[in-house]
C-alpha cells in the first residue's frame, strides 16, 4: 500500500514525466488537496458502522476541528446520525448518507481518470469494489 506522498510522486511522474525524487528537479507541481465532497465521502464511508470521532479523524485523515465541523454539517443535512452510548458518542451514516456515497462513487466512475486524483481513497478501484452501499 502506498503512502499519500508516494501516490503523489507516482502521479507526478506519470503525468509530468519527472524523474525519481533523488534526481528530480525542484520544480514539481504542488500536491492537490481533497475537496469537501471527498472528505464527506470518507467520513460517511467510515461511518457505515458505528465510529467515534477519533476513528473518523484517522480514517478521513483530518484534524479535530475539520472532523467536528464535518460531523456537524453532515448531521444537520441528515446524512449522519449520532448515537449516545453511556459516556461516548458514536456516529452512523443514515440511509440518505449511504445514498450520497453511492452517487459519489458513480460520479467518480463517470469522470475520466486524468481528473480524479490518485490519492483519493474512494477512487481506489479496490475500495470501490469493496463498498457495499
Amino acid at each position: 500500500m502506498q503512502s499519500s506522498q508516494q501516490g503523489r510522486q507516482a502521479l507526478t511522474t506519470a503525468n509530468y514525466g519527472l524523474m525519481a525524487p533523488e534526481t528530480a528537479s525542484p520544480k514539481q507541481p504542488p500536491a492537490k488537496n481533497r475537496g469537501r465532497l471527498d472528505v464527506m465521502a470518507d467520513v460517511l464511508t467510515c461511518c457505515r458502522s458505528s465510529s467515534s470521532k477519533s476513528h473518523i479523524m484517522l480514517y478521513a485523515n483530518v484534524n479535530s476541528i475539520v472532523a467536528t465541523r464535518m460531523i456537524h454539517k453532515l448531521s444537520e443535512t441528515g446524512l449522519l446520525d449520532s448515537v449516545h452510548d453511556q459516556e461516548s458518542v458514536v456516529y452512523l451514516a443514515t440511509s440518505k448518507g449511504t445514498g450520497f456515497v453511492t452517487k459519489y462513487i458513480e460520479l467518480l466512475q463517470l469522470i475520466s481518470s486524468e481528473l480524479v486524483p490518485i490519492e483519493s481513497k474512494t477512487n481506489n478501484p479496490n475500495r470501490l469494489n469493496g463498498l457495499n452501499f
